[in-house]
């Protein structure tokens, strides 16, 4: 396997004689392997260890592993303890968003701070074809299906070569100790689900799915450099930057077969969903007006541009609904449908679905954060009650209460979403359309 390393390596030009590479070792059995490979090749190597203090005494005992493997070979450590659970929840991020985001920004202080020339992440092979499908369920475009690369900026993957299999061989013929996360078994995750359930239905079909996967990734990978010099042609006739803005001509992409394309491929990076770029390429032909919207970006359909540009705090809050719009991803995932009333309509139960009366809503809507002082009239209730009493009643958390948002219509609150529906805005026999909302 040593020699399969190097070969990697040497083929991908992933690492010079003089480069200095910082490793990221967790001390779970992949980046252990990683750690032994570049030791015995003679590379200049520094480890650095994150702690992320979610698995208790766990977590302490993989730093311990990493600290000794480091002290017996004379290997210099980084290591740094965070408290992730208060950051993902000041953040209002996800556990796993908040590990990776404090992840990486402390890898590249001390990529800057040290000197290091590359950052090593010891993702394998079967990582490729877990991201391949996790990126497929979501939505992608052509890039995402070219799923891990091993070299992007100063950031290296060495262990792309090898597979899960061959890399726990790897470590019991030499040995090698490492630690088992014990949340690598739990479903709970979606990388788990794929790994623990998808992937065997798949070995079903074909024993070598994995390798398959990985190697159609890096088909795709060679092919995206051809589709990459056609849009990059294309981005210098559509697209124009005024100050902290893009334009991108809506006449030039009405005239662009590809525009759909065009669009998903330079969009993505900026945080917009593969749902949002379908309505965004519909709206080529729309009136101006619309607005778009991604966690950090806003997209104008304005007469002659589509104007990018950089949320700004104040936008952060409110969210414009038009009546044709078919879903949100930010700042909470919502779809939208319409349809007419008949005698077969069931109203739901759940309270991640709202029903509401189409010919009582006032478009565009408004989805923004709750407020102190906001006030609705509960379904079931003739009377008022104030937003925050509301959620007293309802035993809303402090923290989830951070996170509640409601759907205005004019000057009236009609959903408190995920919680209840506003009494004047329900339906009735006499409703003609209904509009109507879910949770995703």
């Amino acid at each position: 396997m040593q020699s399969k390393f190097i070969d990697f390596i040497r083929k991908n030009n992933l690492v010079s004689e003089k480069d200095r590479i910082l490793l990221g070792v967790s001390g779970g059995i992949d980046s252990m392997v990683m750690l032994n490979l570049f030791h015995k090749s003679g590379f200049d190597v520094s480890v650095a260890h994150c702690n992320f203090s979610l698995r208790g005494e766990e977590s302490d005992g993989d730093e311990q592993l990493v600290f000794h493997e480091c002290e017996i070979n004379g290997i210099k450590l980084h290591r740094v303890k965070f408290e992730t659970e208060l950051y993902a929840a000041k953040n209002k991020l996800s556990i796993q968003v908040a590990a990776r985001n404090l992840r990486y920004e402390w890898f590249n202080s001390i990529y800057k701070d040290y000197g290091y020339n590359l950052i090593a992440i010891a993702h394998n092979r079967d990582d490729v074809a877990e991201t391949v499908i996790i990126n497929l369920t979501r939505g992608t475009g052509i890039k995402g299906l070219g799923g891990i690369k091993a070299k992007q900026g100063a950031i290296i993957r060495p262990l792309l070569f090898a597979g899960r299999d061959e890399i726990v061989r790897y470590a019991t013929l030499n040995n090698i100790r490492f630690r088992e996360d014990s949340s690598n078994a739990s479903v709970k995750y979606a990388r788990n689900r794929i790994r623990h359930n998808i992937i065997p239905e798949l070995e079903k079909l074909n024993p070598s799915a994995k390798a398959s996967i990985a190697s159609t990734a890096l088909h795709v990978q060679e092919a995206w450099h051809l589709v990459d010099s056609y849009l990059n042609q294309l981005k210098q006739r559509l697209v124009k930057n005024e100050g902290d803005k893009k334009l991108i001509s809506i006449q030039e992409l009405k005239n662009e077969p590809y525009s759909k394309l065009f669009l998903l491929e330079e969009l993505s990076e900026f945080g917009f969903t593969p749902d949002t770029i379908e309505q965004i390429n519909e709206s080529i032909n729309s009136q101006s007006g619309k607005v778009f919207y991604s966690s950090k970006y806003q997209l104008l359909r304005d007469r002659e541009f589509f104007i990018l540009s950089e949320r700004k705090e104040s936008d952060f809050s409110i969210v414009k609904i038009d009546s044709d719009c078919a879903s949100i991803d930010f700042p909470i995932k919502l779809n939208f449908r319409i349809v007419d009333n008949s005698k077969s309509f069931k109203i739901p139960c759940e309270s991640s679905i709202a029903v509401l009366d189409f010919d009582k809503l006032k478009f565009p809507l408004i989805l923004r954060p709750w407020q102190p002082g906001d006030k609705f009239m509960p379904l079931g209730m003739d009377k008022f009650k104030k937003v925050s009493d509301f959620l007293i009643d309802q035993k809303v958390s402090l923290l989830d209460k951070e996170n509640i948002h409601v759907l205005e219509s004019g000057n009236d609150i009609v959903w408190v979403v995920g919680e209840r529906l506003d009494d004047r805005f329900k339906i009735s026999s006499q409703t003609k359309k209904i509009w109507s909302a879910s949770l995703t």
